[in-house]
């Protein structure tokens, strides 16, 4: 029987295991942690399920939701959003809204800005790409501080890599929900995606709360903190792909999140369909999540999660032209048979559908197996013209799905 050893236990890891397991491989899972999932665990507080950090699935694949609503059961929802403006003491919707354009102090100005916009420039950065969209008052409100805050950085020029940002409609019109045309939701089990994790690897050896001390690229192997040494025919890693080639290259840089965990004495405190609020200011704070907006959980208090920016995990790679190089530099090192998935492995800013979809492509590559098609089913974020192709011919299923 071939083994497939399998570095982390997230989306990627697991739902390779479960695919490669049923065509017969011995599996094992190697995560640091002592549960599975990874920033997509369910964790509970006074009674209230929350994860770290808001992990509401959202995407534009049929095939892909309907996979995992047939594990998990996906709740979908309207979702808005909100940023806080300090210099203007109120929220405005996000993506900026044109509707709320007459409602800023600085109306007159931001409208003669937006007529003035040339987006027939190539911009050189990432302050230069937001400009030229929105002009230099919208972009002052909305982005300079708030992206500084972030990525904990000085300037914005400081990218120059910004497709991920997702913003051709820079100003939204119509209806204020957020990622239009998409599939948005959440798992109805008050556990999240817990479940589907568990299900993944019912028939999976796992191996948690061991840390890797070295990684031998060429023999596929894992030796452990406690000596024990892992080996496959196969190794998949959804570790920071750095890290799997023990740093040759230098480390990645990437930003990561401090969480505080608090509950409020009211039912609800966002209004209508906000599920979180942006601060783009001084706030020390990027984003403040109410998670019962997101899990339906019902209870007479409210439980929100603020998020801190810093260096004490690696959740949002810096997407340069340079680290971009490193990082092909990096899969380029690496032998037949081993395989970088997941949004570390990759250093992509990866959504969950973008995610499964690694796994099902890297499924493709070592059995030869297409199942449905699904790894060609990596869409953009933000990317709604490869929505009409697969909105027309889906229409039929989607409806059943709905229902």
């Amino acid at each position: 029987m071939k083994k497939a050893l399998i570095l982390g236990g997230g989306f990627a890891g697991t739902t390779t295991a479960y695919l490669l397991e049923r065509e017969g491989w011995e599996c094992t899972i190697l995560e640091k942690e002592d549960h599975l999932g990874g920033g997509c665990r369910t964790f509970f507080y006074g009674g209230h399920p929350f994860t770290y950090g808001p992990r509401v699935y959202y995407g534009y694949s049929d095939k892909v939701f309907r996979w995992l609503d047939s594990f998990v059961n996906i709740r979908r929802f309207p979702f808005e959003l909100l940023s806080y403006i300090e210099e203007e003491q109120r929220f405005f919707s996000y993506p900026i809204h044109e509707a709320d354009i007459p409602k800023m102090k600085n109306c007159d100005q931001i409208i003669k800005e937006l007529e003035s916009c040339d987006n027939s420039k190539e911009p050189k950065d990432f302050e230069e790409y937001w400009i030229n969209k929105v002009g230099p008052s919208l972009y002052n409100m909305f982005v300079n501080q708030y992206s500084k805050k972030m990525w904990m950085i000085d300037s914005n020029k400081t990218f120059d890599i910004f497709k991920w940002s997702a913003k051709d409609k820079p100003i939204e019109t119509g209806s204020k929900e957020a990622y239009k045309g998409s599939y948005i939701g959440y798992p109805v089990p008050i556990d999240g995606y817990n479940s589907y994790f568990d299900q993944m690897t019912s028939n999976i050896k796992l191996v948690l709360g061991e840390n890797i001390k070295q990684v031998s690229l060429e023999d596929k192997s894992v030796k452990l903190t406690d000596g024990t040494t892992l080996k496959g025919d196969i190794l998949i890693s959804t570790i920071p792909v750095d890290e799997l080639c023990a740093y040759q290259l230098g480390e990645l840089p990437y930003a990561g999140r401090d969480f505080q965990v608090f509950v409020l004495p009211c039912k609800q405190v966002f209004p209508g369909d906000v599920r979180f609020c942006h601060y783009t200011g001084k706030e020390p704070y990027t984003r403040i999540t109410e998670f019962k907006k997101i899990t339906y959980y019902e209870a007479e208090d409210s439980l929100l999660v603020a998020e801190f920016p810093s260096h004490a995990n690696k959740l949002y790679p810096y997407l340069t032209k340079k680290n971009v190089k490193i990082v092909d530099q990096y899969l380029n090192l690496l032998p037949e048979n081993i395989f970088s998935i997941g949004r570390l492995g990759t250093y992509k800013y990866s959504t969950i559908e973008q995610t499964i979809v690694q796994a099902f492509d890297a499924f493709a590559k070592i059995t030869g197996k297409s199942l449905d098609g699904m790894e060609d089913e990596f869409f953009g974020i933000g990317d709604t013209s490869l929505l009409t192709k697969s909105r027309r011919e889906n229409t039929a299923t989607k409806e059943r799905v709905r229902g």
